[in-house]
């Protein structure tokens, strides 16, 4: 994820985030509270929503004794006496789904997601070892790092983040689903890109759009093509993602996003960001007279940043996803070199 000017053009709701453990009503029966990171974007937003007699839960923060000491603060203050009915979960990223087993089984509730975020969420609670190295081995492979690319992906452990196991069941959840929730109605918009099977949750009758990292107001979501999805369209999908919200939630909503503030003008936003990622295929055309790899075209897409081992993987993902949206649109051909590693040129 980017910092991204253009981003004071909103209306933001509030000018600061609530500490960690405060609860704030931030519209009727909706709930406004927040999770350390450790890193530089060091909270991430969660959401309780009335539903009957008790509260629902969206997202969980990543797996640590931070996150746990927070809920626990939460579970005996502000929802002291109060059932839990359900978890739902936008995606299957650490941050938002880490703790999905601890708050299931500590509440004896079920878990609501889509089937992708599902199965990715569960195999990598599980498998978060061998998965982490495979992936990230092939990732640098694709974007030309050669040699490095196993020291890299074995250095990507060191600074994983674990999740408690994911539930074996769960509701899913599909694009076009509604739920009832406290008496209204939430419809399930299906985002991609970002994550292949993301769910907002849009609320006509609060004009309200619990968001995710689909969209968000000060940063551009990381939108990355990963191992094992190489003929996906990552950045291709994002777009239309954009388009789909201009078309389908009104202007007027209020945008409940993951990280940073809540705010105003969604369509401003989502014009926004496609307005960055076409200045970003600019620069990966540019860069693709003569034939480079992901590796290659980093240092121009990411020129004012020096990049540790973590936030080079993050890179490469991007540029793999605007070299990939280039060749769908045309603009750029794909060819495998013998170490592995893609090559892209413009047609």
């Amino acid at each position: 994820m980017s910092p991204d000017a253009g981003a004071t053009a909103l209306d933001y709701l509030y000018d600061r985030n609530p500490d960690p453990g405060t609860v704030i009503d931030i519209a009727p029966g909706v709930r406004w509270l927040t999770m350390p990171l450790p890193s530089s974007l060091n909270h991430i937003n969660l959401w309780q929503l009335e539903d009957g007699d008790g509260v629902a839960l969206v997202d969980t923060g990543i797996f640590s004794n931070a996150s746990k000491q927070v809920w626990e603060q939460v579970f005996a203050g502000a929802l002291k006496g109060r059932k839990v009915t359900r978890l739902i979960v936008t995606h299957a990223h650490p941050d938002h789904i880490g703790l999905a087993g601890w708050l299931c089984e500590t509440h004896g509730i079920e878990l609501w997601i889509s089937e992708t975020e599902w199965t990715m969420g569960r195999r990598f609670s599980l498998e978060p070892g061998k998965i982490l190295v495979e992936s990230g081995v092939a990732l640098f492979r694709r974007g030309g790092l050669g040699g490095e690319a196993e020291a890299m992906a074995q250095a990507r452990m060191i600074t994983r983040v674990p999740s408690s196991p994911v539930p074996a069941t769960y509701h899913r959840l599909e694009d076009g689903t509604v739920l009832s929730i406290g008496g209204r109605d939430w419809r399930v918009i299906v985002g991609r890109g970002h994550a292949p099977e993301h769910c907002c949750l849009w609320c006509p009758e609060l004009d309200i759009m619990i968001a995710g990292d689909q969209v968000l107001p000060k940063i551009t979501p990381n939108v990355s093509l990963w191992p094992g999805r190489d003929a996906e369209d990552p950045l291709g999908n994002f777009i239309a993602t954009t388009n789909t919200l201009e078309e389908t939630v009104p202007d007027s909503v209020l945008v409940l996003p993951s990280h940073n503030l809540p705010f105003h003008r969604l369509h401003n936003r989502l014009r926004q960001l496609r307005d960055h990622h076409a200045a970003r295929m600019d620069e990966v055309l540019a860069a693709t007279d003569a034939p480079k790899t992901a590796a290659e075209v980093v240092p121009m897409m990411f020129r004012h940043r020096t990049l540790d081992q973590r936030q080079m993987a993050f890179a490469l993902g991007e540029a793999l996803a605007h070299l990939q949206y280039g060749v769908t649109l045309g603009a750029l051909a794909r060819e495998d070199r013998a170490d592995a590693a893609w090559l892209f040129h413009r047609t």
